[in-house]
């Protein structure tokens, strides 16, 4: 995994050096804990002004022992002083994510059936907060970010008789840290 994850960023610096060509815009480069997996992403906030700002971001994590990949919109409000910008932010995205279950059952003739099934993601929001301390034009910074999941399952016939589950809606926290610029 952590293979992917360097591909992934060594393939998005280009559209992260963009940052450094804007005065108020910011790109992370992160290590995350996502409740309890281990991963990494990166986002591109382009800043409107010193306290607004808005941009894109993707990581690589895990969910239940299985890869997700969150791509996500960012929203976030600074307040830099001098160094140090602390800041609040909201996020909106989808889970890529997609793994195959196994539905048993007997048939009218009580003879054993299996039927896969995927659960995928839906989307996804969050709120947090955290701060950047700023040397120049490349700090480092951290973040708590509270998020809520939504998962789907697709209905499917079982014994002439439709099968389906609600929406998974899990809740994670997300600590991350890493390099500003």
């Amino acid at each position: 995994m952590m293979k992917r994850l360097i591909i992934l960023v060594y393939m998005l610096l280009p559209l992260m050096a963009v940052s450094q060509w804007k005065t108020n815009s910011r790109g992370y480069a992160y290590l995350m804990r996502h409740g309890h997996n281990f991963g990494g992403g990166i986002l591109y906030d382009y800043g409107f002004n010193p306290f607004l700002a808005a941009g894109l971001g993707v990581e690589l994590t895990g969910y239940n022992g299985n890869l997700m990949i969150p791509t996500f919109a960012d929203l976030r409000v600074k307040y830099p002083v001098n160094k140090v910008e602390p800041f609040i932010n909201g996020q909106f995205g989808y889970n890529n994510y997609r793994v195959t279950y196994q539905y048993h059952y007997t048939d009218g003739n009580n003879n054993a059936q299996v039927t896969n099934y995927q659960k995928t993601g839906k989307y996804f929001w969050g709120a947090g907060a955290g701060v950047s301390f700023l040397i120049g034009k490349v700090g480092v910074f951290a973040s708590y970010t509270y998020r809520g999941y939504v998962y789907k399952f697709p209905k499917f016939m079982a014994n002439d008789t439709e099968v389906s589950f609600p929406d998974d809606k899990p809740n994670v926290s997300v600590i991350s840290g890493g390099i500003v610029f």
